[in-house]
C-alpha cells in the first residue's frame, strides 16, 4: 500500500488521543518498553490488507520487517485529506527506532486539564528547554501547540464559510421569494373572475386568502425538494470522487429546508393573497 503513515508511539497514545478501537487492543507498556514488534492499523489499512476478515493477530510487512496486528482502529475519516488514524500504523517507539530513522517531524502530545493550561505551558517550556540544554540567552527551538491556538486560526476561516453561505442562501430565498410574489400576484389577475364568483357564492376573506397562501407554500416546498435532491446528488458524488471531502447531509439540514422553503412561501404569497382575499365580488365578475 502506498501513502501509509508509519507512527511510533507509546503505549499512553492512545490515551491522549482518545482513539476507539473497532477491534483488539492497543500495545501495552511493557511491550513497547521491550520494542516488541506489534502494531495498531488503521480503518483503511484493514480493510485493504484483510478485507472482510479480522486483521487481530495477522502479519502485516513493514521496511522489511513482520509485524503482529495487535488491534484495528475505528474509522474516523479525515479532513481535506489531512492527518487520519485510518491510513495510519501506529508500532511501539523502540520499535520504531530500530527500523527507521527519525526525523523532525518529531512530536510529544500532553493532556492538561484546561484549568491548569497556563502554568502547563510554563512548565512543559522549561522542561523542554532543559532536555534541549537551552541557554536562557537563547531562544526556544521548538512549538508548543494547544487546541485552542489551532481552534482559533481554524474558526475565522469556519466564520467565513459560514457567513459566505448564508449571504448566497440568503440572495437565492430572497430572489426566489419575489419570483413566487409574481406568480401568485400573476394567478390572482388571472382567476380574478373565478374569486368574484366564489365570494358571490358565499367563501369568506379567509378561504381565499388560504388558497393562495397554500398554492405558494406548495410551490416553495416543490422548489425546496427539488434542491434537496439536488445537493444530495451533488454530495454523493462528490463523496465518491473525493473521499477525503467530509460531507454531512444530516436530516436535521433536510428538516431546516423544508422549514425555510414554507416561510418563504408564506412571507412571499401572503401579499398577494391578502389582495385577493380583499377584491369586491362585483368588480371581479366585471374584470375582463
Amino acid at each position: 500500500m502506498n501513502n501509509i503513515q508509519t507512527l511510533g508511539t507509546s503505549a499512553d497514545y492512545a490515551r491522549i488521543t482518545r482513539s476507539d478501537l473497532k477491534e483488539g487492543r492497543f500495545f501495552s507498556d511493557f511491550e513497547g518498553q521491550a520494542g516488541r514488534n506489534v502494531a495498531i492499523i488503521g480503518y483503511d489499512v484493514a480493510d485493504a490488507l484483510f478485507p472482510a476478515q479480522s486483521a487481530v493477530g495477522k502479519t502485516i510487512r513493514v521496511r522489511d520487517q513482520n509485524l503482529q496486528v495487535l488491534g484495528v482502529v475505528a474509522r474516523q475519516g479525515s479532513f481535506l485529506g489531512l492527518f487520519s488514524w485510518d491510513s495510519m500504523v501506529a508500532i511501539p517507539l523502540t520499535t520504531f527506532r530500530r527500523y527507521f530513522k527519525a526525523n523532525e517531524d518529531t512530536e510529544i502530545r500532553v493532556q492538561v486539564d484546561s484549568k491548569r493550561m497556563p502554568e502547563a505551558r510554563d512548565e512543559l517550556r522549561g522542561l523542554m528547554r532543559r532536555i534541549r540544554q537551552l541557554g536562557p540567552e537563547l531562544r526556544d527551538d521548538f512549538e508548543i501547540n494547544e487546541q485552542a491556538t489551532i481552534r482559533e486560526q481554524l474558526d475565522p476561516i469556519k466564520n467565513g464559510i459560514a457567513l459566505a453561505g448564508l449571504f448566497i442562501t440568503g440572495l437565492a430565498l430572497f430572489v426566489g421569494a419575489i419570483g413566487i410574489m409574481n406568480i401568485t400576484y400573476v394567478s390572482v389577475k388571472e382567476r380574478t373572475k373565478e374569486i368574484g364568483t366564489r365570494k358571490a357564492l358565499g367563501a369568506r376573506r379567509r378561504t381565499i386568502l388560504l388558497q393562495f397562501l397554500i398554492e405558494a407554500v406548495s410551490i416553495c416546498l416543490l422548489g425546496g425538494i427539488g434542491g434537496l435532491a439536488t445537493a444530495w446528488t451533488m454530495a454523493t458524488v462528490a463523496g465518491k470522487l473525493i473521499p477525503a471531502l467530509p460531507i454531512v447531509f444530516s436530516l436535521g439540514l433536510v428538516l431546516f429546508g423544508l422549514i425555510a422553503s414554507m416561510v418563504t412561501g408564506i412571507f412571499s404569497g401572503f401579499a398577494p393573497a391578502w389582495q385577493a382575499s380583499k377584491l369586491d365580488p362585483v368588480v371581479a365578475l366585471r374584470y375582463e
